[in-house]
């Protein structure tokens, strides 16, 4: 009989019971003893052999018994051991009813033994030949014995004996088949699950409700660096990259969602070697009877992803060649930069810078010599400057650098040291390619406002300027006459600002800030004016001399203590939840003045830090990211909060939105103004108001001047607007007026 037929396919679903384990063999050996015991004592009516018989028979069953478990699977011995009980039962029945003195004996129970025995582990075959060795045992006696031991009323007995083998035995045999059958399935299933976790080609970890790792797999132990047992009743952010805390939040966020939905994000571990590696996380809730409210983390391994995503945005803001930013990039800089000269004033200057005689090199030397040659020219313009400045190749052997706080001295200063190296370097060369040298043409972007010019053609043609003067000389593009000298100009804004200082000539204009979900003005933002007769002279014009004199400390020392008086007075008389923002520039930043300055007035005029926002540039903020930081978080441990001024600008924002402490992110006003009219404009507001809400920051959009730009701007999940439809900038006494006093039309209160 081969496994396939269905007699043995339930046999084997039976597992280890289909053979009779020796723990399961064993009480039914010790009531069979019993039995054999009970009948050896007194009184003892039938010969001495009929005892000895059933001892034989018991022997025999147990020795039987023994050899079929030796030999392994299930065999002809294994049902035998199970019948050669049946002539023992009867035995001892025969031995008890004659010590009583009738057929009657409580011996007869023991045929329940083999009968039992097959219904656990026989075939539902040798369960019927169980049936009719009952009856026989029982109804031999009965003909061969007969009257007076054996009555005909014993066929009573013998009927009832014969239902419970053949109806009540195959029932017993059936519900122990189904139990099997499911131990079998719920031992499969859970091995499954076990190699499924066990070998899972990605990170899997089981945290409890603490996010503590309670179990990992090996591939997420691999990922780490570490054995399995070294990383459970850690928590897990415990293996994330020290400062960040994207774990935390996103666990965080995972225990509010919904059971059974997952939620994902991306972070970087900390290996044991100390290498940072980037995964991307996807966690559902688990719910577990024993252990409660279980998450189940799948981390898989991105760090490839990731170098390949950098290298792409690498190349695609980047000369392949020289490794300097290309003509995109320097154009997507120099954009930001008018902008922001727009709102602070003039500052910076442009370098264009044309390589001499360049031609000859790749027609005498070949190409690859030329590119050599426009490698380590890329060197050297990287050593001559700043590394906040820009610097770029714009196709074939031109250059130019961005000098964001140069003025026309420093930018000159730039042009010759750089002219002087390229010359220095082609003297070391051989062939025509010492005569290679740079013609520069500088234009500072004060120059270019009082020309009312673009900046980049005015430095091309100061550039061929240059090269009309010779080559390998600079020429400046001077400011205008009609100003005066440069360093009288300077000195006569910087007398005006010290006396401002001194005599309390700033004024303090305050800008709506729209909450869009209320349309209430919740804050305003703080905005510097120079009070000169009966005009007042925006900053533009005076900040970035206040800057390069060393008095723009002074200047936001004054301004954090006449704004926190006027807000004390904004949450006294009128909103006890009003904010302001307030504009620090990059050379307050850390400055200990400034601190004393901001703690002195909080405490001066009893306000919560928490209702004041300090504002940072990303210009503030790059010049000295480590500084930036720190001081954002002794601000920040003291309660203020901090914002992040024209973000979305470029690459950069997002590195300073993750190493700077933030709690809002005020959206560039160049992806403002138009998003109700470009669909790319509208597409870069929505993923920066996703990042802002997946870090918990709140977001704020400029340039609000429209109400269909207001209208994308609730669409898209924006939290606050600022803007000439919002309101425009007012000394206190008239923002009070339109935007807070309780006569206040509605229109003005909620745009």
């Amino acid at each position: 009989m081969t496994s396939d037929q269905p007699e043995d396919r339930p046999r084997a679903e039976r597992a280890d019971l289909v053979r009779g384990t020796t723990a399961l063999a064993l009480p039914f050996g010790v009531v069979a003893g019993l039995g054999l015991l009970t009948v050896l004592l007194p009184p003892y009516e039938r010969p001495w052999w009929v005892a000895g018989l059933a001892a034989l028979c018991l022997a025999a069953s147990a020795a039987v018994f023994v050899a079929s478990r030796r030999r392994g699977g299930t065999t002809w011995l294994a049902p035998l051991a199970a019948y050669l009980l049946f002539p023992y039962a009867g035995l001892i029945n025969d031995a008890a009813g004659a010590a009583r003195g009738g057929s009657s004996s409580g011996m007869t129970v023991l045929l329940l033994l083999p009968v039992l025995w097959l219904a656990l582990t026989g075939t539902p075959r040798q369960l019927w030949v169980a049936s009719g060795l009952s009856v026989v045992t029982l109804a031999l006696p009965v003909v061969v014995v007969g009257p007076p031991d054996y009555v005909v009323g014993d066929w009573r007995r013998t009927v009832m004996w014969a239902a419970v083998a053949a109806i009540v035995a195959p029932v017993l045999q059936r519900i122990v088949l189904d139990l099997a059958r499911q131990t079998r399935r719920a031992r499969t299933a859970t091995a499954r699950v076990e190699r499924l976790f066990e070998d899972a080609p990605h990170g899997v970890a089981l945290l409890d409700s603490t996010g503590t790792v309670v179990r990992v797999n090996i591939s997420m132990a691999v990922i780490v660096g570490l054995d399995p047992p070294d990383m459970v009743g850690h928590h897990l952010g415990a293996f994330e990259t020290p400062g960040e805390d994207r774990i935390a939040d996103h666990l965080g966020r995972v225990a509010q969602v919904a059971r059974g939905e997952s939620m994902e994000t991306e972070c970087r571990l900390r290996d044991s070697g100390g290498n940072d590696v980037h995964v991307a996380l996807s966690s559902t809730v688990v719910p577990d009877p024993e252990l409660g409210r279980m998450t189940m983390v799948n981390v898989v391994d991105i760090s490839d992803r990731r170098r390949y995503l950098d290298r792409l945005a690498h190349l695609a803001d980047h000369d392949v060649l020289t490794g300097l930013a290309n003509r995109r990039r320097f154009e997507s800089e120099l954009e930001r930069h008018l902008e922001r000269c727009q709102r602070l004033g003039e500052s910076g200057a442009l370098l264009l810078l044309d390589l001499d005689n360049f031609k000859q090199v790749n027609d005498t030397l070949g190409h690859n010599a030329g590119d050599q040659l426009l490698i380590t020219i890329a060197g050297l313009l990287r050593r001559s400057i700043r590394s906040t400045d820009v610097v770029a190749r714009l196709g074939g052997d031109e250059f130019a650098v961005l000098l964001p706080d140069a003025d026309q001295d420093g930018a000159r200063r730039v042009a010759e040291l750089v002219v002087e190296r390229i010359a220095g370097h082609a003297a070391t060369l051989d062939g025509v390619a010492r005569r290679v040298t740079a013609s520069v043409g500088a234009v500072t972007f004060r120059a270019a406002s009082e020309h009312a010019s673009d900046v980049l053609a005015l430095a091309d043609m100061t550039m061929y300027d240059a090269k009309e003067a010779g080559r390998n000389q600079v020429t400046v593009l001077s400011e205008g006459d009609l100003r005066g000298p440069r360093a009288a100009a300077r000195l006569h804004w910087q007398s005006r600002i010290e006396e401002a200082l001194e005599h309390d000539r700033f004024e303090l204009h305050l800008q709506p800030i729209m909450d869009i979900a209320t349309g209430r003005i919740s804050s305003a933002e703080v905005l510097l004016r120079l009070r000169e007769d009966d005009e007042l002279v925006p900053p533009s014009r005076f900040v970035y001399i206040a800057e390069r004199a060393g008095l723009m400390p002074q200047v936001d020392a004054w301004v954090v203590d006449h704004s926190l008086e006027l807000l004390a007075r904004l949450r006294r008389d009128h909103d006890p939840d009003f904010r302001l923002e307030v504009n620090l520039s990059g050379h307050s930043i850390g400055k200990p003045e400034i601190e004393r300055a901001i703690i002195d007035a909080l405490a001066r005029h009893e306000v919560d830090p928490a209702a004041l926002i300090l504002e940072i540039t990303e210009t503030a903020a790059v010049a000295d990211v480590a500084l930036a930081r720190d001081f954002a978080a002794r601000m920040t441990s003291l309660g203020c909060a901090f914002a992040l001024d024209d973000f979305g600008a470029g690459f950069g924002s997002f590195y300073y939105l993750k190493h700077l402490f933030f709690d809002y992110v005020k959206i560039d006003g160049e992806f403002v103004a138009h998003v109700h009219e470009s669909s790319v404009d509208r597409t870069i507001m929505r993923s920066i108001v996703g990042i802002a809400r997946d870090l918990g920051k709140r977001t704020v959009a400029e340039f609000v001047s429209d109400p269909a730009i207001l209208r994308v701007c609730e669409e898209e999940g924006v939290d606050l607007a600022q803007g000439y439809l919002v309101g425009r900038p007012a000394a206190y006494d008239a923002f009070v007026a339109e935007f807070l006093a309780p006569s206040a039309p509605a229109s003005s209160r909620a745009v």
